[in-house]
């Protein structure tokens, strides 16, 4: 029989007494693990291991279940961070305690709790299942970031095609269609917002294009119009000189390039998005006489090395 302890460990590290008793634990051998240090009392009811991952015990301690984009955090999916701590709580919950000290009452704006209530769903464990996390998102976040999540989880295979439904019948009717814009193609929550804006004004275009000599382009916007999302990182190096060879391939041929960065897909959007529509609203994503054309140019006698940055 294992230690409470590594049990505890196989529940995820946070758990109530009633898994512990299931599983055989008297309450005084709890009580006993409890004074020697072994686990910790997060509120009446619940322990974990010391080195539990925090925003559970914090969440657990407030009087609920982590849910929403916690737990997606928790899955490494790609989210629209907004430093909050989310908490899906009985819809009959009365006073719910500080995530820091549970003898405080809780104050969401001062603590940076998100509470969700609900009448549904079970609250004996730590943290909700992914897909009632991220249906849970909906609640809260932009729709748009909230399909981000989603498209990241099953890009990454945290999530599969079938699993749609059961985030579905989570969430309120009035929103469910949402869940018909995911795309499991779709390698990164920056190119998600830019699909779905797409998608919103019904600008036809083609994602993940294999151009020859050129590679796999993010999107193709009408005929030319060439949108590449770039991630967080800056680039440098030969991933900075492979990203200026295929842009000046693409000019060469009468593609009209624009190049994304993270900040301006995330924090600067409005300004972004205004941007993509006026140069559609113009007839920038049409040939209208501009090409295609196939100069003749001289074979580069300068090798670019990729280098794997996620190796």
């Amino acid at each position: 029989m294992l230690s409470i302890p590594q049990h505890l460990r196989t529940l995820g590290g946070v758990s109530p007494y009633s898994a512990l008793e299931r599983a055989g634990y008297s309450r005084p051998a709890v009580q006993a693990a409890v004074r020697r240090g072994l686990i910790v009392r997060v509120r009446n009811g619940w322990f974990a291991v010391p080195d539990a991952n925090h925003n559970l015990v914090r969440a657990v301690r407030v009087g609920g279940t982590a849910t929403a984009t916690t737990v997606a955090r928790l899955h490494e999916l790609w989210v629209h961070d907004d430093r909050l701590l989310h908490v899906r709580v009985r819809h009959s919950t009365g006073r719910l305690a500080a995530p820091d000290d549970r003898r405080v009452r809780l104050n969401r704006e001062q603590h940076g709790v998100c509470v969700h209530y609900s009448t549904q769903g079970v609250f004996d464990r730590a943290r909700d299942p992914l897909t009632v996390a991220l249906a849970e998102m909906f609640a809260c976040t932009d729709s748009s970031d909230v399909l981000s999540s989603i498209d990241s989880a099953l890009e990454r295979g945290k999530l599969q095609l079938e699993h749609l439904d059961l985030i579905r019948t989570w969430m309120p009717r009035s929103r469910r269609h949402l869940i018909d814009r995911a795309d499991p193609d779709s390698q990164s929550g920056l190119e998600t917002r830019v699909r779905l804006l797409l998608l919103s004004r019904r600008i036809a275009f083609k994602a993940q294009v294999d151009i020859d000599g050129v590679g796999r382009v993010d999107f193709v916007v009408g005929d030319r119009l060439v949108i590449e999302v770039d991630g967080r990182a800056f680039h440098t190096g030969s991933a900075f000189e492979e990203d200026r060879r295929r842009d000046f391939v693409l000019s060469m041929r009468g593609y009209l390039v624009l190049r994304l960065s993270y900040r301006q897909v995330i924090d600067d959007w409005e300004r972004t998005r205004a941007g993509i529509l006026a140069l559609i609203a113009r007839g920038e994503h049409r040939w209208a006489g501009r090409g295609p054309y196939a100069p003749e140019l001289p074979e580069s006698t300068h090798t670019v090395v990729v280098v794997n940055e996620n190796a």
